[in-house]
């Protein structure tokens, strides 16, 4: 491997003038996906070596100055942006190896998942992910860095799956460092949900197996009787995800199992002119007519309660399409919990429906299921987690009221004792961190100890994890 312990230090000081490390302009800009959250860093890097990101690291720490690395920016909140250094990770792809014998394959950071299953199907004998959520946008790196879920109560969160990485750390000379269950194994635990703040993740080693199918049924059901049922249905098979259409009054119930069946994939393009473009328009009119809403969440509800069944690769069935630009929160709470939390839910979303100047919620809430863990920083640390997400669109990209719905819900979970998904908006400080988890503190000593001079302390990092007084809302776009 490369090592930086001999370059001059006027060299790596000009690396900005020269062709090592791409660059993009000074005045650059980034937003996330939903376009929700904005920032003008100081510097954007564009690398596409190993090598390049060890300079970016070691300058940066030579200068004082900060960095922080992004992937797609999928999160729906700040989580990937910054004033100081950012390194857009994309150009840090492609396979390392794939290997049959141990179950593995190696990925750089930068891969998006799209890429990730196209590989891992295109070997021989076909391999595949254990699990994933609801997206393949995201590059593996960002994936690993918040601890991103799918869904299945014998399932851990994907970081889980993880069986090495390979960081880059912010000290002199930019070490390259393995971690794994038996190597820096305190580096190991804070990195597979590490916010960006232990190291620059560089590759990815991942546990495989054989590709495989899915059948998956979905069926409409009453809300009541999903509740009162809800944990048989999370046993009831391997991949088992719920839709929540409050103003339909009912829920859509998924469960997906391995099968040898041969492929039914299913692909409508009047359904597609449906469920996106005239829900889109009508999302829209709903903007100007709030109490149009609870029309939009029928409409939705009428186009999902058919009952279906769909038969394709294990990967393709799990994706979901995230429809608009949103808002979104997700937390996670014991799972033993989940029922008392979703009935206190529908009581508050039947009063807000029966007022006449009520929140107008969005569609679906998602509930998704997830096995406990021991990842220092995972939502399923230490229990079998529920997740309840929810959304509020943004269609054709304009900003909807949203924030005292999402305040109300996240206080209500919160009081069940809920953990918010690392990646989506929350206003939780260190204090409330760490009495949600118990190895916080080791986190916190971690990342002082492998960045001492607070290199790869992200705004988001800083605010959340040490506390500093920053606000929740100083890169948001609008």
């Amino acid at each position: 491997m490369e090592d930086l312990t001999n370059v001059e230090t006027s060299a790596l000081s000009s690396a900005l003038e020269s062709i090592s490390i791409p660059t993009i302009s000074p005045r650059a800009s980034f937003s996330n996906w939903a376009k929700t959250f904005h920032c003008k860093p100081q510097r954007v890097f564009a690398p596409t070596t190993v090598l390049q990101c060890r300079q970016i690291l070691e300058l940066a720490r030579r200068e004082g100055a900060r960095v922080h690395p992004v992937g797609v920016g999928h999160s729906p909140s700040d989580l990937a942006c910054t004033n100081g250094w950012l390194v857009r990770m994309e150009g840090i792809k492609g396979v390392v190896d794939i290997d049959h014998k141990k179950n593995t394959a190696t990925f750089l950071s930068g891969t998006v998942l799209h890429d990730v299953h196209s590989a891992l199907a295109a070997a021989s004998p076909p391999l595949a992910l254990h699990n994933i959520g609801s997206i393949s946008d995201q590059t593996i790196g960002g994936l690993i860095s918040t601890a991103s879920h799918g869904s299945g109560v014998t399932f851990p969160v994907l970081s889980q799956h993880v069986k090495s990485l390979l960081l880059i750390l912010p000290q002199p000379g930019a070490p390259l460092v393995r971690a794994s269950p038996t190597e820096e194994t305190d580096l190991f635990k804070a990195s597979l949900c590490g916010l960006g703040a232990t190291g620059l993740i560089v590759q990815v080693e991942m546990e495989v197996e054989g590709a495989f199918r899915l059948r998956e049924t979905k069926e409409a059901r009453g809300v009541e009787e999903v509740l009162h049922s809800l944990d048989e249905i999370k046993q009831s098979a391997e991949h088992v995800r719920v839709w929540w259409y409050p103003d339909g009054k009912g829920m859509i119930v998924g469960k997906a199992n391995r099968t040898s069946d041969p492929a039914q994939p299913t692909t409508s393009l009047m359904a597609h002119i449906l469920g996106f473009h005239v829900t889109q328009f009508l999302l829209f009119v709903s903007r100007y007519i709030p109490s149009f809403t609870p029309f939009v969440g029928r409409w939705a509800w009428w186009l999902s309660k058919e009952e279906s069944v769909v038969v394709d690769d294990g990967y393709k069935l799990l994706n979901f399409d995230c429809l608009f630009p949103q808002y979104a929160l997700e937390w996670a709470i014991d799972a033993k919990d989940a029922k008392a939390c979703l009935e206190e839910m529908k009581e508050w979303l039947d009063r807000e429906a029966a007022a006449s100047d009520g929140l107008r919620v969005h569609f679906p809430i998602e509930i998704r299921w997830s096995c406990e863990d021991d990842i220092w920083l995972s939502p399923s640390y230490g229990r079998e987690t529920c997740w309840i997400g929810v959304v509020t669109y943004r269609p054709y990209g304009l900003s909807v009221p949203y924030r005292a719905f999402h305040s109300r819900f996240a206080s209500l979970l919160s009081s069940h004792g809920g953990r918010p998904h690392w990646a989506k908006q929350h206003t939780l400080r260190p204090k409330q961190i760490e009495a949600l988890y118990p190895k916080f503190n080791d986190f916190v000593d971690l990342i002082n100890k492998v960045d001492p001079e607070g290199v790869m302390r992200s705004e988001y990092v800083r605010r959340h994890i040490e506390g500093e007084d920053l606000g929740d809302r100083m890169f948001k776009a609008r």
